[in-house]
């Protein structure tokens, strides 16, 4: 019968502890390299402090159980800073619900002052409401919303907003603001009412003086109509005359010719002309004997006299 001899206990906890420190080992090596994304920075620190700031993608080293990695999204992020009511130049209560695209762009001085994206937007809503009240208490309620033409310039205002914030958010965050948008503007529920009358007050105005200036101009044509009007008739009215005594000059110079032409067959036919005037079935004329109207009625027209001929 054989017996398993036991190694000696001093050899037994050595193999043990190579194998722990083999296993430590491996962990340290295993925590030496890692990971940054596209999407975002780490900043390596040691002991707290930091280090070095990466922002290129890829694979990187760091000293285990020493340094630590802090990751930043590096994406554009979008922030919708809850409305805020404030007053205008004119004193008037708006309320305005901004938007902010943001990202970071000096990851150590993000992680140093803020350190969360959370702290970021705090921040950023009160850079925004602080900006925005004192850009709109700087200008009238018209220089927002104005039914003139020219009058408004709201794009101005929100360029202004942003490039206070954007200037004040690099400097003391480390964040870039690439814009900020008024997205709302409204006026609070409790003075829309109010707001709606004084409103419809000034449209009616308005209608008001278009519609008078409407009618001011509408007389004014009319009344240039009507002299325009009485001119061309005036015109119209003279040449007319003036063609009518043309044609009846005309007329005479030809009757005048005719005549001259043949003067008893002008008086015969003007003759027929007031037979024509003076006789219809009803007719009674009394005439004298010698009467030139008598004689064509009895005997017809005279033959005209023989034409003499050359001696």
């Amino acid at each position: 019968m054989e017996e398993t001899l036991e190694p000696p206990a001093p050899s037994r906890r050595r193999r043990v502890a190579a194998v722990a420190a083999g296993a430590i080992l491996l962990l340290l090596i295993a925590r030496v390299p890692y990971v940054v994304e596209a999407t975002e920075f780490a900043v390596r620190t040691r002991f707290g402090r930091p280090v070095a700031v990466v922002t290129e993608p890829g694979l990187h080293a760091r000293v285990p159980l020493v340094d630590d990695v802090a990751r930043l999204d590096a994406r554009l992020l979008y922030f919708d800073p809850p409305a805020g009511e404030f007053l205008t130049n004119d004193k008037k209560n708006i309320v305005v619900a901004p938007v902010v695209l943001w990202r970071i762009d000096e990851p150590l001085k993000f992680l140093q002052t803020l350190v969360t994206r959370e702290s970021a937007e705090a921040r950023l809503a009160d850079l925004v409401a602080s900006e925005t009240g004192a850009a709109l208490g700087a200008v009238p309620f018209t220089r927002l919303v104005s039914a003139t033409e020219g009058e408004a310039d709201l794009a101005g205002v929100v360029a202004g907003i942003g490039e206070r914030v954007r200037a004040r958010a690099a400097a003391d965050y480390g964040v870039k603001v690439v814009d900020v948008r008024l997205k709302r503007i409204a006026f609070p529920e409790q003075n829309l009412l109010s707001v709606f009358g004084r409103m419809r007050s000034e449209r009616e105005r308005i209608a008001r003086r278009f519609r008078s200036e409407g009618e001011e101009a509408a007389l004014k044509i009319r009344a240039e109509a009507d002299r325009e009007k009485t001119r061309l008739l005036s015109e119209a009215y003279r040449r007319a005359e003036e063609e009518k005594g043309t044609g009846e000059a005309e007329a005479a110079r030809i009757y005048a010719r005719a005549t001259n032409q043949d003067p008893e067959l002008y008086k015969f036919l003007r003759t027929l002309r007031a037979y024509e005037s003076i006789l219809d079935e009803k007719t009674t004329l009394v005439l004298p004997g010698d009467s030139d109207v008598l004689r064509l009625l009895t005997d017809g027209a005279a033959p005209p006299p023989p034409r003499k001929g050359p001696n």
